[in-house]
């Protein structure tokens, strides 16, 4: 009888601990550096970035030379490329999660999660899923997924940059509208050829400026006879105010059907850009209508917008917000180059 009872509890103690051993997480893999290892080494390498998200959103990044391009159309904002590869590059394990929170912190990071997939030489070399941040917000859970098999780790880490105080889930950004360049002008290095301001309902107004060997010369528009008593020194400022010209934003969603309706309508002004390779940069602006009980700075009700404008761009195929603050230095009168006015 003390035999078989002795049996009958080694078998439920061998039975346990198979049970525990099976329910308990692979501890082992806290430590498989694979499972660990979000950072690149090689951050040079890579050339091309996957980010999605839960809500539908994502978008994929490609080197061209040393261009990032957004879904392989538009250049994307260099300052948050660089924010996302140093990133990337520098991204390390903080701490590991205690075992009883394991579980509830998987199931977060599987309700609610970024996925970045990161190539390097059209190898897929770095995937995993980041979750949210920790209660303190100075670590971020991040889930390794192996690049070969495509299964999913079970073990999650706090992950940080040393040195940085806060979490990372928002440099990880699927929504494509953030990623592109809002820049709609970009001269830097002045090779620009002429810049024509053309405004339909001024002809008097409108003018053409030639830069032929560091000559500049301002024309009446559609004339070749060209204005005197110019101040030229006018002219070399308001040049360099095409270094850099950006847009608030586009408008992606809908923006055909506003396209049309606006192409219908006579712009405000009609301002081409021609650079030194004979290619052109054309901004057409239209009046933007207020939503209804908008008033201006004095409370008074007005039809349209006071600071900001649509913008067509891009062979008129792409629709922006422009702000007049911006253009104001653009939108100049021939006659304001004229000395002693």
């Amino acid at each position: 009888m003390k035999k078989k009872f002795l049996l009958i509890l080694l078998f439920i103690l061998l039975a346990g601990s198979a049970l525990y051993l099976w329910l308990k997480p692979d501890d082992s893999a806290a430590f498989r550096q694979e499972l660990r290892d979000f950072s690149v080494e090689h951050i040079e390498k890579v050339d091309k970035i996957f980010i999605s998200d839960k809500n539908g959103d994502a978008t994929t990044l490609t080197k061209e030379g040393n261009v990032w391009k957004v879904n392989g159309k538009f250049n994307a904002r260099p300052e948050i490329i660089e924010t996302l590869l140093r990133t990337i590059e520098k991204v390390k394990v903080k701490n590991r999660i205690p075992k009883e929170g394991l579980a509830q912190i998987v199931k977060n990071i599987a309700i609610e999660n970024k996925k970045i997939e990161i190539y390097a030489n059209g190898d897929l070399i770095k995937c995993y899923f980041i979750g949210g941040k920790t209660m303190d917000s100075r670590g971020t859970y991040m889930l390794m997924q192996d690049v070969n098999s495509h299964l999913n780790s079970t073990i999650p880490f706090v992950t940080h940059i040393e040195g940085f105080e806060g979490y990372l889930t928002e440099r990880y950004i699927a929504k494509t509208d953030v990623w592109r360049d809002t820049r709609i002008l970009n001269f830097p290095e002045m090779n620009i050829n002429s810049i024509e301001m053309n405004y339909p309902a001024q002809v008097a107004a409108s003018f053409k400026i030639t830069i032929n060997e560091e000559k500049i010369t301002l024309f009446p528009l559609h004339s070749t006879t060209p204005l005197t008593n110019v101040n030229t020194a006018l002219l070399k400022t308001y040049l360099l105010n095409f270094k850099e010209i950006s847009a608030e934003s586009f408008i992606t969603q809908g923006n055909k059907k506003k396209l049309d309706s606006l192409l219908h309508l006579q712009p405000t002004f009609i301002l081409t850009v021609v650079d030194n390779e004979g290619k052109s940069t054309i901004v057409k602006a239209y009046p933007r209508k207020t939503q209804v009980g908008e008033t201006d700075y004095a409370g008074k009700a007005i039809d349209y917008d006071v600071d900001r404008f649509y913008g067509i761009t891009m062979n008129d195929e792409e629709l922006c917000i422009l702000q007049f603050y911006i253009f104001d230095r653009l939108t100049k009168a021939r006659v304001d180059f004229i000395a002693n006015h």
